[in-house]
């Protein structure tokens, strides 16, 4: 089919997207959702007068790793630390809504058979290297033909990178490409340096156009930034510096906070009320991200229709929310939550009725049934699928847990050695990717290659419009396809929630959880 663009190939392909995953998943245990407003917003902090020379220092649940390259890391979570030096073609608020950064505006040409990009003027890379359009050319090719770019499935609908002139360039397209304008909001549109494409220690030394460059890097310990000079967009460069400390823990990431080691961190849900208190702000911004069981439906009983509603149905996801996540994750059965643009109003979480569960199973012929389901070793995910174990316990299902180390957590599942697994979904900046990732025949998170030509159909759909009020209709219908034939099991959608000193404001978090720290000022 034309709308897949995700590859599942060799064993180096299930490693890198181990890594990938694993550190979705460690990051979302060390970052966590709320439902709620929290105690007050990031730009509504009593902060006073911004100190343009001060430093952020902000405490972050997933370390930076030893690659910098937007082209070839596999990490999605290693965007927080390229934010600050790498500006992207196309910006995304936190809403979901696309802005121009790099280039001023785009538009689909030649029957949507060519995106056109119109670039800012004025630019410059650290190093003093222009950016035009021939530098993004040198982007977009080195990404398609690098032989270890973890960038090809993005970019795979473009077959040509034509420069018209110093500010303009056209992506030639081989296929449907409504997201491509998105995924250039993502690590296929920052734009490194030309220049610095032969240097070997550019994996650790990156070179952008951003507002901060990296002064030092303590492996698994600190990065360090700096404002860089001349940068196209003061308004937004707002910090004398920018530290992004590196700490698994949660608990002690907030005590940095309260203790005045940091000054912004991630939380859990059942952190909330612990961090709120005298001179912090807990704030708390839309996000993509779903708790959600993943199937592999290519066992003899997971590939029946009926025993995947059942444990759907034998799930009590408020009750699990309640417990849990403090009540901070709102019930659902569809990755797209309430507000995104993909969002299906019609659909509402499925009602607890373990009667009706048992009823399917026994249809099925399954009412004796064992599977298995993988976790990561990480206390507040596992709580929730052992929550998830006994609910099945209660209609027939015998479930396993096994809690893994993030590197062999996601090798086990791709492998089909795993029935299912439990994560916090991130999310994407498109919905495209999302069902390509998780429901193309060839999808990397797909591993029973279950196939469903309605899918199909509805994802081609939603690549062949280029507006998001034209492309809605279909993942809408998606959804509804998604839920009814229960292709994963969405237990509730989560909120990014994070916590900052009263001294910072205009700190925001983006739809798939990270930070982007323009705009964001600390009062001295």
């Amino acid at each position: 089919m034309a709308w897949i663009t995700p590859v599942k190939g060799d064993e180096m392909r299930i490693r890198m997207l181990s890594v990938v995953m694993a550190a979705a998943l460690v990051t979302a245990a060390c970052g966590g959702s709320d439902g709620d407003s929290g105690t007050g917003g990031g730009s509504g902090s009593s902060a006073g007068p911004a100190d343009e020379d001060a430093t952020l220092r902000f405490s972050f649940g997933t370390p930076a790793g030893s690659n910098y390259d937007p082209a070839t890391t596999t990490n999605q979570f290693v965007n927080v630390y390229l934010y600050p030096v790498y500006d992207r073609l196309v910006d995304v608020t936190p809403e979901g809504e696309l802005q121009p950064m790099l280039a001023e505006s785009w538009e689909f040409t030649d029957d949507d058979r060519t995106l056109r990009l119109t670039l800012r003027e004025g630019v410059v890379f650290h190093d003093g290297t222009p950016f035009d359009a021939e530098a993004v050319k040198a982007n977009i090719d080195r990404a398609k033909s690098l032989p270890n770019s973890s960038l090809k499935a993005d970019l795979a609908a473009v077959s040509e990178v034509v420069v018209v002139d110093e500010r303009t360039v056209d992506l030639r397209l081989g296929a449907p490409a409504g997201s491509l304008p998105a995924l250039l909001a993502d690590r296929a549109g920052m734009m490194v340096s030309p220049a610095a494409f032969g240097n070997p220690d550019l994996d650790l030394q990156p070179v952008g156009t951003g507002p901060y460059r990296v002064t030092e890097h303590q492996p698994g310990v600190v990065i360090r930034y700096e404002r860089s000079a001349d940068y196209w967009a003061p308004d937004v460069q707002t910090l004398g510096g920018l530290e992004i400390q590196m700490q698994l823990d949660p608990e002690v990431r907030l005590r940095s906070v309260s203790g005045g080691q940091a000054d912004a961190t991630q939380l859990n849900p059942d952190q909330v009320e612990a961090a709120e208190g005298p001179g912090v702000t807990v704030d708390s911004a839309p996000s993509l991200g779903s708790f959600t069981l993943f199937l592999n439906k290519s066992g003899p009983a997971l590939s029946d229709q009926r025993v995947r509603e059942a444990i759907s149905l034998a799930i009590d996801r408020q009750g699990i929310s309640d417990a849990l996540q403090a009540g901070r994750c709102t019930p659902s059965a569809q990755l797209f939550p309430e507000d995104y643009w993909a969002h299906n109003p019609d659909i509402e979480a499925p009602e607890y009725d373990p009667d009706r569960a048992r009823e399917l199973l026994a249809e099925a012929g399954q009412s004796d049934l064992s599977l298995n389901a993988v976790v990561i070793n990480v206390p507040f995910y596992t709580a929730q699928l052992e929550a998830i174990q006994a609910q099945l316990a209660e209609v027939g299902v015998d479930l396993t847990v096994t809690s893994l180390e993030p590197t062999e957590l996601l090798s086990r599942f791709v492998g089909g050695e795993a029935d299912m697994y439990f994560s916090n979904w991130p999310g994407a900046t498109d919905p495209a990717k999302t069902v390509a990732t998780l429901l193309s025949a060839q999808g990397t998170l797909n591993p029973g290659g279950y196939t469903n030509p309605e899918i199909d159909r509805l994802a081609l759909e939603g690549l062949s419009a280029t507006t998001q009020e034209d492309r809605a209709p279909a993942y809408q219908e998606l959804s509804e396809v998604m839920v009814e034939d229960a292709t994963q099991i969405v237990v509730c959608n989560a909120t990014n929630t994070f916590v900052h000193t009263e001294q910072v404001s205009g700190l925001e978090s983006t739809l798939t959880g990270l930070f982007d720290f323009r705009g964001v000022t600390v009062s001295a």
